[in-house]
């Protein structure tokens, strides 16, 4: 029991410092091909607005499956899918600077969904546990090497992150000094 407590708290903990590195206001480093304009939050000119459904997202985004339920970015939320017992709700100000956000934290914290107040539109979902992967098998502890298997090159990167754009979103691997992933984001582009 008091394992079980003490994994529940390192797995809470380990979900707060993926909210606070998503939400960092700092701009990240970038590789030399990147040109970074502004830090300020901006519409990439795919015409989805923040905490907007975007039409095109079920068939064109990345997809996270979870108990069976396709998670999109861009997409709708429907909690009437799991059961009251598979997640904890919070209500945070939100990193895009969109005012507040509700975050759905699945037990285990393997698994957190974020979403605007106002609407049930998904934003982010963060996962954090080796026992989740993607839809294509990759999880936490892999390396780039594993990565570009699976999904070839990245769209960019820095020495910290893979990202692979597709639709209206964004599969983001934060990897550690030695390559390896410690989170796996999915995330809207705007």
């Amino acid at each position: 029991m008091k394992f079980t407590k003490a994994a529940a708290l390192i797995m809470s903990l380990s979900i707060v410092g993926v909210s606070v590195a998503a939400c960092n206001n700092e701009p990240e480093p970038v590789s030399s091909d990147v040109n970074v304009i502004s830090t300020q939050q901006q519409n990439s000119g795919n015409g989805t607005p923040a905490g907007t459904v975007d039409a095109k997202a079920e068939s064109e985004n990345y997809v996270f499956v979870y108990k069976g339920v396709n998670l999109i970015v861009n997409t709708e939320f429907d909690e009437s899918k799991f059961s009251e017992d598979d997640y904890e709700i919070y209500e945070v100000e939100s990193c895009a600077g969109q005012g507040m956000t509700t975050e759905y934290d699945f037990k285990g914290g393997s698994v957190q969904v974020e979403t605007f107040t106002g609407s049930i539109v998904i934003s982010r979902i963060a996962v954090n546990d080796a026992a989740v992967t993607t839809a294509e098998g990759v999880y936490v502890g892999q390396t780039t090497d594993d990565i570009k298997a699976v999904y070839g090159e990245p769209s960019w990167t820095t020495e910290a992150m893979y990202v692979y754009e597709k639709g209206s979103s964004e599969l983001r691997f934060l990897l550690d000094g030695e390559g390896k992933i410690t989170n796996i984001m999915y995330m809207a582009k705007y």
